[in-house]
């Protein structure tokens, strides 16, 4: 019965394959970023290599637990005259096999200025915190399934998909009455008028047959 779900899979996917490049809805693409339309930050993976590089298993759905983590990612901040107060850190597949739909597999915000890096222990979430908060105090925006971060996990049969990691710097930080309850929605508009910098940096990967 796998094996017959696996070939329906594929066959879905190949039909649906022309339904990808959503790259136009990703989220640097807001009115927040009107004034800063190129990016003047370097964001860097060095497990992977520079950007459009393949990510590794533990990056993707394939990962031992089934969820996988992110990326351990590097960033400098921007050469601006105003002090950087927040950054917000998003991963976005922009090549679903849904016309003009991207989901953020991760968005944390509230980050710390001094911070310039992410590993998997950062966006970790114990079990012991109600809130949305990861153990490194980062608020996340749930993805789609929940949770605050899964791995890539691209439709068998569909190609390749990019993950596309964005940091993002603001002058100002976030402040919501009910951060529980913030979406990714909200953030695209709380950030408006905020935003001094940004970098990304694009992981890729596309999933193999089944053993």
């Amino acid at each position: 019965m796998a094996g017959i779900l696996h070939y329906l899979t594929y066959f879905l996917s190949r039909l649906f394959y022309p339904f990808r490049g959503h790259d136009s809805r990703q989220f640097i693409y807001s009115p927040a970023f009107k004034d800063i339309p190129k990016p003047n930050m370097t964001l860097e993976c060095k497990e992977c290599g520079p950007s459009g590089s393949k990510l590794l298993l533990h990056h993707t759905s394939l990962a031992e637990d089934g969820i996988g983590c992110i990326p351990e990612l590097k960033w400098t901040p921007p050469q601006v005259t105003e002090p950087i107060e927040e950054y917000v850190l998003i991963s976005e597949d922009i090549d679903l096999p849904i016309p003009f739909l991207v989901i953020h597999h991760g968005l944390f915000w509230g980050i710390n200025p001094s911070h310039r890096a992410v590993t998997p222990l950062q966006t970790n979430v114990p079990k012991d915190i109600p809130k949305r908060q990861t153990s490194s105090g980062w608020n996340y925006v749930p993805n789609p399934r929940g949770a605050a971060y899964i791995g890539a996990s691209p439709v068998l049969g569909h190609g390749t998909h990019r993950y596309v990691f964005t940091i993002i710097a603001l002058k100002e930080t976030l402040k919501f009455d009910f951060p529980e309850k913030v979406s990714k929605s909200d953030i695209k508009k709380a950030i408006t008028g905020k935003v001094v910098g940004w970098g990304q940096w694009v992981g890729e990967f596309e999933r193999p047959w089944p053993n």
